[in-house]
């Protein structure tokens, strides 16, 4: 074969080449560079040497430059070199075909390094099923698959017209390798017998029946055939197979295999299996080596016994309430545990420290039983009088229908008197203690839940022996609470302002803490109007910085709201928006009245100009805010309560422009008339009206609120003066302006 003949194979596709193009113009070179003679000498090709002949690994300095360099004839080389050996011309190196083909057609690659290396010296053709399985036996791993691999894609490509062409491998296929196991063993599969069974088995013995099976038989116990007639597995061979099996794989997979066995076998001949061989048997022989004694009780272990006081207490306990065994059971088993942890039970006991030493002597109680043993001790202690005197407080009042927040209270108050120095107890309660925990709690944070406990202690005085007669509960409030008229005239005040009921609370909060940390509680006199807010947030905050963080912003917002003047038109349209139920965060009177007092507008004198002038000196964020004010004071014109008191002006104040719509020019807006006319026109097109505006405006031409006709603003000698008399910007951006204005004019055949 020539190179011409190689050129022409690949040509018309019998020479695989993914990149034919590539290899022709190779080919074409070597046609150029070695001549008509060379290229159709089939010589060249015979074999590799002649090849090495007419191409040279190291070319002379001619040879490389007549093909143009070094690198472009390596590269030149390497590719026929390639393609001959795709074309079978060198029948010692069938690799490169072979590979090929199995590429085109997505097969395995035949790995040559190892097909050489286990068949050392042997060509592809001469291999055989034989030599295969030799070689295979000893092969484990990926080896085995790479050569398995290997041998499946040389009999898929035996059939390749291009293989018998060049005769690289035999028309006998290797076919498919045996499943081995263990290495090079063969499967052992089941007997007729055996198989016929499994249908029988639980599903888990089913599916591992045949390797127990074949387990059984590597370890000696039968042959492949099964058992022997008259052969029975003994306790001995079955400890062996679970042992071996363990070492094997592992003592879970051996418990599995056994059990798989053992029900095979019982399933395919019952005597097979003695009744005495177990799987639990063989698993845990140490069970049935010696039967199980039954477990002893310590029956003659007693209780220590109470002392005998406390004894006939317990009795009586039970006699006078009429306990069950279950529960003077449990009493006697806490009263055992305190004694053990020291506590004297002729004195007063506090029901935690209680339950801390139980907690200490029984370790790992649960709680509900510990709480179940809280339960039984309080009435214990209840009865026989031991309970803290604020302890046995709460107790009766519970008994005597005291419940949810008012206990919530009551327990308050306890807790703050058990931490006062010294300790106030339930009957020392008078005037002088109460304001003295009312203090504490202000400090706390808990004033008003200690008011409430005094005021449900108060109620208990009559029905409970040893507490004074006399309530505290008004005199404390009197004395330190925020007075009565102030918090009426705050309440109607933040309502009538448009306050929810929600908002009206977080007010009194503030002022209440404003009332309790102030310094001078004598600035709160006289009506709301006339306290110094101001004055005392400042002087407080000095004073209680961290107490009063969290009520600053409300207390300066009413500060600022009292001291603020109220016109007569803003005032009317504040109570009619407030009795109309607008929802203060919908109510436009704050944001506008603040902006028209500057001016001393009021609400029926603000127009257009004055929300559009105003809303193009505030920053982006502020504009928003601002439209929405706008945006809801033209929306009270949809009440007819508010329309018809002539409160609002006689045109809508917006809208006001879209935030980062805002136009250069757009210092005044435009005309209502000629706004309508500019609707949904172009950015430029209303840059360009605004402009025409402003600089009417400031000629002098018209002024705040005129409303003049649209062919007027656009007529022709406008546009000319406009031109000539603008100081805004340079003559080629005002005659751009212009000329925008005269195609919108003609567009819209305005007239004068």
């Amino acid at each position: 074969m020539s190179l011409a003949d190689l050129q022409l194979r690949i040509k018309t596709g019998s020479v695989p080449s993914p990149r034919s193009s590539s290899i022709l113009a190779f080919l074409d070179l070597s046609h150029a560079a070695l001549g008509t003679e060379t290229f159709h000498d089939p010589s060249v090709l015979e074999s590799e040497q002649t090849f090495s002949v007419a191409f040279p690994f190291e070319p002379e300095e001619a040879l490389a430059t007549a093909f143009g360099d070094p690198a472009i004839y390596g590269r030149c080389r390497n590719s026929i070199r390639r393609h001959t050996l795709l074309a079978g011309a060198w029948p010692d190196d069938p690799y490169p075909l072979l590979n090929q083909l199995s590429r085109d057609r997505k097969l395995p690659k035949i790995n040559r390094t190892l097909l050489q290396e286990v068949l050392p010296g042997v060509a592809l053709r001469d291999l055989t099923r034989e030599m295969a399985l030799e070689a295979d036996r000893d092969l484990r791993g990926t080896k085995r698959s790479a050569f398995r691999n290997s041998l499946a894609t040389m009999d898929g490509l035996r059939d390749d017209p291009r293989i018998v062409s060049a005769a690289f491998l035999s028309q006998e296929k290797i076919g498919p390798m045996p499943a081995y196991r263990d290495g090079d063993k063969l499967r052992v599969e089941l007997p007729a017998c055996f198989a016929e069974v499994l249908g029988r088995l639980p599903v888990g013995h089913a599916r591992h029946a045949r390797r127990a099976f074949e387990l059984a038989v590597d370890f000696g116990l039968f042959s492949e055939e099964g058992p022997c007639p008259g052969w029975s597995v003994t306790i001995m061979d079955a400890t062996q197979y679970h042992v071996t099996a363990g070492e094997h794989a592992s003592a879970s997979t051996a418990d599995l295999y056994l059990r798989s066995l053992l029900s095979l076998l019982r399933h395919a001949d019952p005597a097979f299996v003695p009744d005495d061989v177990t799987a639990d048997r063989i698993r845990r022989p140490k069970r049935y080596e010696t039967p199980a004694a039954p477990k002893t009780r310590k029956t003659d272990k007693q209780p220590d016994p109470l002392p005998d006081q406390l004894e006939n207490e317990v009795l009586t306990y039970a006699i006078e309430r009429s306990k069950d065994r279950k529960q003077i059971e449990n009493v006697r088993r806490v009263l055992r545990h305190l004694i053990k942890g020291g506590i004297a039970l002729n004195n007063r006991i506090a029901l935690d420290d209680a339950m801390s030493i139980v907690r200490k002597q029984c370790p790992h109680i649960l709680d509900s039983t510990l709480g179940n043993y809280g339960s039984v001790l309080r009435c214990f202690l209840r009865h026989t009088d031991r309970l803290p005197p604020w302890d046995m407080l709460l107790s009766r009042a519970k008994d005597m229908g005291i419940r949810g927040e008012n206990m919530k209270d009551l327990s308050c108050l306890a807790k703050l008197a058990e931490r006062a120095e010294p300790v106030i107890q339930p009957e020392d309660i008078d005037v002088k203690a109460a304001r003295r925990l009312v203090l504490q709690a202000r400090q706390d944070g808990t004033a008003t839940k200690t008011i409430a406990g005094l005021r449900s202690l108060d109620g208990l005085r009559d029905t409970i022996p040893g507490l004074l007669p006399d309530a505290v509960t008004d005199i404390v409030r009197t004395e330190g609470e925020l007075p009565d008229c102030i918090v009426s005239n705050l309440t109607a005040h933040a309502k009538a302002t448009g306050y929810s009921a929600h908002g009206v609370r977080t007010r009194i909060v503030a002022v209440r803490a404003l009332y309790r940390l102030a310094p001078d509680k004598s600035l709160f006199t006289g009506d709301i109007e006339s306290i110094r807010w101001q004055e005392l947030v400042e002087s407080t905050l000095a004073v209680h910085p961290k107490e009063m963080a969290v009520y600053q912003p409300e207390l300066l917002r009413l500060a600022d709201q009292i001291g603020k003047p109220w016109p007569l038109g803003w005032k009317t349209l504040q109570s009619k928006i407030v009795k109309a139920g607008i929802p203060r965060a919908d109510n436009p009177v704050d944001v506008l009245m603040e902006v028209a007092m500057t001016n001393d507008l009021q609400p029926w004198q603000l127009d257009r100009e004055w929300a559009w002038v105003h809303e193009r000196s505030l920053r982006p964020d502020l504009r928003r805010k601002w439209t929405r004010a706008v945006a809801n004071f033209d929306a009270l014109r949809a009440l007819p309560e508010i329309e018809e008191a002539g409160l609002l002006p006689a045109l809508p104040l917006g809208p006001m422009p879209r935030v980062g719509t805002r136009l250069k020019n757009a210092h005044f807006p435009l005309p209502r008339s000629f706004e309508s006319a500019l609707e949904g026109e172009n950015k430029q097109v209303l840059e360009s009206a605004h402009f025409l505006w402003r600089c009417l405006r400031a000629f002098g031409d018209y002024a705040r609120g005129d409303d003049p006709l649209i062919a007027m603003l656009v007529a022709e000698e406008t546009l000319e003066r406009t031109m000539q008399q603008q100081t805004f910007m340079l003559a080629q951006s005002a005659q751009a302006h212009v000329a925008r204005i005269r195609d919108w004019r003609e567009s819209r055949v305005v007239t004068i």
